[in-house]
């Protein structure tokens, strides 16, 4: 049996049941998926969380296809499940009942934030997929009512950009995780936060010491903290928008910015770029293509090569990006 992605979107925010007596799991994806913006539930027709202990369940993995290998994280498949091992915890995912099941030592686990962003996120990637939403390593916000979808690798800008325009007004939905889908009401492509903080580089924090009051767990093997923005810019918060524009964010040695127009296929290129589980779920990949073409056809793309100019002075960011600017 096969499964497919629904034609429109389940409603968001997702709901989930969490269920089971390893208290340490329930522990983390209570946090993960508060991070997420996902709600507890009694509804039945949502997300089932079962966790247990690592005698409790029968792993069978001898009928899964290997598909991922990367650190402590390993992933296999077969028609209608997928199994993640993590060290001594495993978890099984079936995409047809959406259920997850995972079982391991009841602890604390000392890495935590790589424990639930690499071996739980994973599943809720897979299963998002089916639900209609599809993940993206890009930043969001809106500016005067018209969407802004940041692209680019790590270091490339995207959460300097949308924190130099938060600082002039902007809303924001997130700085490095997002989702997209289709609405569910027109064809119209809707941008989601996918995590709830940001992740900010400690030589950023050093020049803007009132952010530094606000982060919390520092990033695994990273310089980087995380803090979360609701706490500091409640008021422009805003919870989707619809793509007007892309950027794809490149630093240069240069001191003026720039901002240049870049090709339809060129943008494709980089959506898909920032979206790595897209070569590993190839159920979902036609229809994850299909949202990244429309996404590339229906916005204006531009590539901002940022200077140090707008590291001196990010209210400059504004006079590059402005909706009238790049209308």
């Amino acid at each position: 049996m096969t499964t497919s992605v629904r034609m429109a979107p389940a409603s968001w925010p997702l709901s989930y049941r969490l269920s089971g007596d390893n208290a340490g799991l329930r522990r983390q994806f209570s946090t993960l998926l508060y991070s997420c913006g996902f709600l507890a539930s009694t509804d039945p027709g949502g997300i089932t969380i079962e966790v247990g202990s690592a005698t409790s369940a029968n792993p069978e993995p001898s009928r899964y296809q290997s598909i991922f290998n990367w650190r402590d994280l390993r992933i296999g498949k077969d028609s209608e499940r997928v199994r993640f091992n993590y060290r001594d915890w495993d978890l099984e995912l079936n995409l047809i009942s959406h259920t997850v099941r995972c079982w391991g030592p009841d602890c604390d686990v000392l890495d935590g934030l790589s424990f639930r962003e690499l071996f739980l996120l994973s599943p809720m990637l897979f299963l998002l997929h089916t639900l209609g939403y599809f993940e993206m390593h890009a930043a969001a916000c809106e500016i005067e009512q018209s969407g802004y979808l940041f692209v680019g690798p790590s270091g490339s800008g995207k959460t300097s950009s949308v924190l130099s325009l938060i600082a002039l007004g902007a809303r924001y939905v997130s700085d490095d995780a997002i989702v997209v889908s289709r609405s569910s009401t027109s064809s119209s492509l809707c941008v989601r936060g996918l995590r709830r903080s940001f992740s900010l580089k400690n030589d950023y924090l050093q020049h803007c010491p009132d952010l530094a009051a606000y982060t919390t767990e520092p990033l695994d093997g990273s310089e980087k903290r995380r803090i979360d923005p609701r706490q500091i810019w409640p008021a422009q918060h805003v919870s989707s928008v619809e793509p007007k524009f892309i950027i794809a964010c490149k630093v240069v040695d240069q001191d003026t910015s720039e901002i240049v127009s870049i090709s339809k296929p060129e943008a494709l290129a980089r959506l898909v770029a920032s979206t790595p589980w897209i070569g590993f779920d190839e159920l979902s990949a036609p229809d994850q293509l299909d949202i990244f073409r429309s996404l590339a056809e229906s916005c204006r793309t531009f590539e901002l090569r940022a200077g140090r100019d707008v590291f001196r002075n990010g209210d400059r960011l504004i006079s590059f990006l402005g909706p009238s600017v790049l209308a």
